[in-house]
């Protein structure tokens, strides 16, 4: 049995397999601090699931991970995702927190072999000898199957206060939820974007212009996406939502377009574009808008905060937002 009580910082995003965890380490008596990272590539579930009741921290890492898409020391998976450099990179982080908050150790919600790439035994050695943390790393839902972390060896836990789970079925995470009362958490899902096919070929084709960053990559989430012939890309809205997301993630230097006095797509071009790129980007929106009539000529371009000023002016006429 434990000698004292423990602390651990949890990385925890927003699952299920983290809600059981947070849950396992409480039952065996020790004090959670969870920490939640979030990015362009992985939003926060805000409002949604079981909400543990610790202390929360929550941090964003989109810097951190476009670095890693840029250079990632392991490479990529099949998409554009590179799960064990982040999956590292944030052992160190909780690490560096725990320091922070005294705590003994850092959990994570991993089960062994339930991700090819980033959840087996050798990929756990390799992150964490990566981030300087080996063996201080507790995986409560397989704890039983691996090997004894530090936790154990200094008696803050003990091999029954994990379970055993292992690989891609989620039903025992679901039994374990529903004995335990745990009701309100997230359908099991990937929730990053680099994993996307559709996604990673738009990561890419930045990445090969030369513009990856984050204003660059926040605004390539949305619209349809055409690169130019430049080193630039353009991004042209499918609906009115999308127009408004535009607006929203559009690079402070972005070029933005839309029909002057008709309803229809907003255009934004990111990076360096040449006359020819606006020129296309014109015809892009022409051709979206449904008004086969409309000269070029019609398409008005400015800067992100005139593009803002326009959509206010469109909501004051219609009397709406």
């Amino acid at each position: 049995m434990p000698q004292r009580k423990a602390k651990a910082v949890l990385l925890h995003s927003g699952g299920l397999d983290s809600c059981l965890a947070c849950e396992a380490l409480l039952r065996a008596g020790v004090e959670v601090v969870v920490l939640r990272h979030y990015s362009i590539f992985y939003p926060l579930r805000e409002g949604q699931g079981h909400s543990p009741p610790c202390e929360t921290i929550t941090r964003e890492i989109s810097d951190e991970m476009v670095e890693l898409v840029r250079e990632p020391r392991y490479g990529l998976g099949k998409n554009a995702n590179p799960c064990l450099d982040c999956k590292q990179m944030m052992y160190g982080k909780a690490w560096e927190e725990a320091q922070r908050q005294g705590a003994d150790f850092i959990a994570t919600g991993e089960v062994l072999g339930q991700r090819p790439m980033s959840q087996n035994v050798e990929a756990f050695r390799r992150m964490e000898k990566g981030a300087d943390v080996r063996g201080l790393v507790v995986r409560p839902l397989s704890g039983r199957l691996l090997p004894p972390t530090v936790a154990e060896q200094r008696g803050l836990l003990s091999r029954e206060d994990m379970l055993d789970f292992q690989g891609r079925t989620r039903k025992p995470q679901m039994d374990l939820a529903a004995r335990w009362g745990i009701e309100d958490y997230p359908t099991p899902a990937g929730g990053c974007k680099l994993t996307d096919p559709q996604f990673a070929r738009r990561v890419f084709q930045v990445r090969d212009m030369g513009l990856l960053s984050v204003d660059d990559l926040r605004a390539a989430r949305s619209g349809r996406f055409f690169p130019l012939d430049g080193r630039a890309f353009a991004l042209v809205g499918r609906n009115h939502q999308d127009n408004l997301r535009l607006l929203r993630d559009a690079p402070p230097d972005a070029t933005m377009l839309e029909l002057r006095d008709r309803p229809g797509p907003t255009a934004c071009v990111v990076g360096r574009p040449s006359a020819e790129d606006l020129e296309a980007a014109k015809r892009l929106v022409v051709r979206y808008s449904g008004f086969r009539d409309v000269p070029v000529r019609e398409v008005r371009t400015g800067t992100v905060a005139e593009a803002r000023a326009w959509q206010l002016e469109r909501a004051e006429h219609q009397g709406g937002p």
